[in-house]
């Protein structure tokens, strides 16, 4: 074995140390506004369309409060604004592919890509053009996708006019096991309301869910527009982001009942009604046991489940309901995990949530859980309603009581699914995970003072977490984050953030959550923690305002947490996994970005754009097993795609000065731009047995593997086993992580 080692090593050597390659995020060439964000509206020959683009990201290492490995960065810019004075448009909800799928690259064509290079970009002439290039022909990896809803005020600066704009904007993401943290982005518009910059707007739009093949499902209305051509009903849309037409604005309007598109050949229209509908979700067309299509799945406010039993046609039912009876609340959340005492009798595929309303459907305290075939239909159900007994219902790692804090839990209530949450999304307020042992994970965020319907919305939240047994039977509550007493800061009562001085060191309070107003001082209400997304091992992820303490005072601000599980005990403790404020290095445009804004909460009620549960891909990345990775190892998690603002110093002068905004006044050179960004566990280039670390045991394991034509052999993804997966291997494993 040494001999054959020693061999293989020198013949490593033999071929060079070559360096690695990286590709973009990107800024502008040209000092702050306009910046580099691709129109909307931009079509034309293939030379110049902007509807289809294709990069290189390489994600950054960020490491959490905890020390752990993770790797943070923009996947997707919004696109062009053409409001004036601001570099593009803002991002409503955002909702990425809940399984990874695994094969051949989205697209045989060429990602763009670059290493250190501010200026360049795929916005030529605002960007200098790339110059080298990833073919995606004959390559193969992982593939997830996200979506997003993008919105802005058009050329006239007004909102609500009829010149607003909206689309829908998808991406196709494909990962190598080679180096999982660089991601090969196809980023494609799905549709708009609109064909050109000078133009009317025809509808407006709701995201829902996204499935690893591209397909998107989203909602969309005529609500505040104003021409003939708006759309005349409420449609359950399904956008194919691989049919997608790259010369082609896709404009989505109304004649009638009808609904009409630029691109038809890559829309169908599900359901169309003059009922109220909710946001849609999805069973993936990738789907192990599915029918090889996309299934649309939502509620309207009949009180129905809608489901897509045929192609292209809904059935609605209100039998998931006790009795047949009930109103439920918010968007639907669907996980492709069957639970066993919920399981559909035929073909079961998933499991679907909702809240619910319960005390004579005048509070929202339940969420009603129920299985799914694979053609969307209802198998058994069961009611999950929070507890009324303080000893049913407090946090298992700090002891805190919401029913002493804030009074009978009777009046409590399941929240984030008022004002424009139900129809533009995201989706979905309820969490849903299914253990390695069978037990359910429900989890959703609670008004600690009731009225979940609100408006304005409460600032006193806590996230409600339900454990249901592999068996059924009666659910374990606990609380994942809470914002403490009645005053939130009161004795400390706010759950507590952990960090760490050294990996592997003792975990120490590093600060702790705080109420909405603490943070933003003009506000009088909340809420001040997002809805959750839920990972593998059942550890919560979600937004919320925090204070956090150093040698010169407390900062508050607004941060991503993870709540990481403790299956022993059933308790939650907190990580920190970013914050406004923090900067980052941008890999590929040379220029550091700091982040400058993660929402929680809108003028009224939960910020569209913040956390919701459809956000998170439960998949693990490749070579990993989730059920096996360690309390609070970020294994666990495939990646979590949630919108923030970064604001880049383009003249590295460690000033982030964002010049954007009515009456910046602002000469700064900075550009800022609303993204959306994903969070993956950062693995080392050469890690290949993913234990965090480069060292001789990964040598060994991947020669086991090629040998044995396994995981990951196929190191340059090229879609053969060769020698040269070895030589490359090696080259990478010289250079280290």
């Amino acid at each position: 074995m040494r001999m054959a080692k020693s061999v293989v090593l020198a013949a490593g050597l033999s071929v060079g140390l070559t360096s690695s390659v990286l590709a973009q995020d990107s800024v502008s060439a040209f000092n702050g506004l306009p910046g580099d964000a691709v129109s909307a509206y931009q079509g034309g020959g293939v030379a110049d369309t902007r509807q289809v683009v294709r990069f290189v990201v390489d994600l950054p290492a960020k490491p959490s409060s905890w020390l752990s490995s993770y790797a943070l960065g923009p996947v997707v810019k919004a696109s062009k604004s053409n409001a004036g004075g601001y570099f593009d448009q803002l991002i409503g909800a955002v909702t990425a592919s809940n399984r990874f799928s695994s094969g051949s690259f989205f697209t045989n064509d060429a990602y763009g890509f670059w290493t250190a290079s501010p200026g360049t970009g795929v916005n030529v002439p605002l960007n200098n053009a790339w110059t080298s290039s990833f073919l995606g022909l004959n390559r193969s990896g992982q593939q997830f996708a996200l979506a997003f809803m993008e919105y802005g005020a058009g050329s006239d600066g007004a909102f609500g006019s009829g010149d607003d704009e909206n689309s829908v904007i998808g991406a196709v993401v494909n990962t190598q096991y080679r180096r999982p943290n660089r991601l090969f982005v196809q980023r494609i518009a799905a549709l708009h309301n609109k064909s050109t910059t000078a133009s009317s707007g025809t509808a407006s739009f709701g995201v829902g869910g996204v499935d690893s093949a591209g397909n998107v499902h989203l909602l969309a209305d005529g609500f505040s527009m104003t021409v003939p051509q708006r759309l005349n009903v409420r449609a359950l849309i399904r956008a194919n982001l691989g049919a997608r037409q790259s010369s082609v604005v896709n404009q989505v309007l109304g004649s009638g009942v009808n609904v009409l598109y630029t691109d038809s050949g890559a829309m169908t229209t599900v359901r169309a009604a003059s009922i109220m509908q909710t946001v849609p979700t999805i069973i993936s067309a990738a789907a192990p046991g599915g029918l090889g299509r996309a299934v649309m799945l939502a509620t309207d406010l009949a009180n129905n489940f809608v489901f897509e039993g045929t192609a292209n046609s809904t059935t609605q039912t209100t039998s998931y309901l006790p009795g047949g009876t009930g109103s439920p609340r918010g968007s639907l959340a669907f996980v492709p995990q069957v639970h066993t005492p919920v399981a559909a009798t035929t073909n079961p595929i998933g499991t679907a949530a909702t809240l619910v309303r319960t005390d004579a459907n005048t509070k929202t305290r339940g969420i009603q859980v129920f299985g799914v075939s694979s053609s969307g239909g209802v198998g058994g159900q069961v009611a999950l309603t929070l507890p009324t007994l303080n000893a049913d219902l407090f946090d298992r790692d700090d002891s805190f009581s919401p029913g002493a804090a804030h009074g009978a839990l009777s009046g409590h209530e399941f929240t984030h699914y008022a004002s424009q949450a139900g129809f533009r999304g995201g989706n979905s307020q309820v969490a849903m995970v299914q253990l390695s042992g069978g037990d359910l994970l429900v989890a959703a965020t609670v008004a600690a003072t009731g009225g979940g319907s609100t408006l304005p919305q409460s600032q006193d939240n806590y996230i409600a977490v339900a454990r249901v047994p592999a068996s059924g039977g009666t659910p374990t509550w606990t609380i994942a984050a809470h914002t403490g007493g009645a005053a939130g800061f009161a004795g400390g009562q706010s759950k507590a953030i952990f960090g760490r001085v050294a990996p592997g060191g003792p975990l120490a309070v590093i600060g702790r959550l705080a109420r909405y107003t603490e943070v933003f001082g003009s506000a009088a209400t909340g809420p001040s923690i997002s809805s959750p997304a839920i990972d593998r091992g059942g550890n919560v992820y979600f937004i919320s305002t925090i204070a956090l303490t150093g040698t010169s005072g407390t900062t508050f601000t607004t941060g991503l947490l993870r709540a990481n599980l403790d299956t022993t005990t059933n308790g939650y403790k907190l990580e920190l996994l970013a914050a406004v404020g923090d900067v980052l290095p941008g890999v590929n445009s040379g220029r550091n970005f700091q982040i400058q804004f993660l929402g929680v909460a809108d003028a009224d009620s939960i910020d569209s754009g913040s956390v919701f549960s459809s956000g998170v891909v439960q998949d693990a990345i490749a070579g990993v097993a989730p059920a096996t990775a360690a309390y609070g190892s970020s294994l666990s998690l495939g990646a979590l795609a949630f919108r923030a603002k970064i604001v880049y110093d383009i003249n590295a002068d460690a000033v982030f000065a964002d010049p954007s905004g009515a009456g910046s006044g602002s000469t700064s050179p900075d550009q800022a731009y609303n993204v959306v960004m994903a969070l993956m566990p950062r693995v080392p280039v050469a890690d290949f047995n993913r234990d965090g670390v480069v060292s001789v045991s990964d040598v060994f394991d991947f020669l086991n593997a090629w040998f044995a034509a396994g995981l990951g052999a196929d190191w340059n993804g090229d879609g053969t086993i060769a020698v040269a997966d070895i030589f490359e291997f090696l080259n990478d494993w010289f250079l280290g992580g």
